[in-house]
């Protein structure tokens, strides 16, 4: 009887033991992805920042269009820096993917669409989608 108490301790040892490693990988595994996602983010952020997207009149000449006024490429411009920023810390932040989800809509809904015509609407959409999906979005169920 007495070995059958100590297997059972053992096991139940040896079991909690598996199990703590286990979490603790999981753990190190979520932080490991975390930090790709991250990194991933703040590449496409970077590249869409330092872009000339807006400014250069073949990006626009490439979807069929005429370059816009110098006052819609500034709104533009403005409007996604500042989308990226806050995405940014959106993802930073230790809120729930649902949470992050919310405060990204609401962002996308805080955008100046008033002030643009359809193909500047698109051409913003389709410049801040690369940076949404590397936070880990569906861009095209939040425009």
């Amino acid at each position: 009887m007495t070995k059958l108490i100590i297997f059972v301790i053992l096991l139940s040892n040896i079991l909690t033991t598996c199990n703590g490693q286990r979490v603790e990988n999981e753990s190190i595994n979520r932080n490991t992805e975390k930090n790709m996602n991250n990194d991933k983010l703040l590449k496409t952020v970077n590249e869409i920042k330092n872009s000339d997207i807006y400014e250069n009149s073949e990006n626009w000449e490439a979807r069929g269009l005429n370059s816009s006024d110098q006052q819609v490429i500034t709104i533009l411009r403005k409007a996604t820096n500042n989308f990226l920023d806050r995405l940014v810390k959106i993802d930073n932040s230790n809120e729930t993917s649902e949470t992050k989800l919310k405060q990204i809509s609401n962002l996308v809904d805080e955008l100046p669409w008033d002030e643009l015509d359809t193909e500047e609407k698109e051409f913003m959409a389709d410049t801040l989608a690369p940076a949404i999906e590397a936070a880990g979005f569906n861009p095209w169920k939040i425009f």
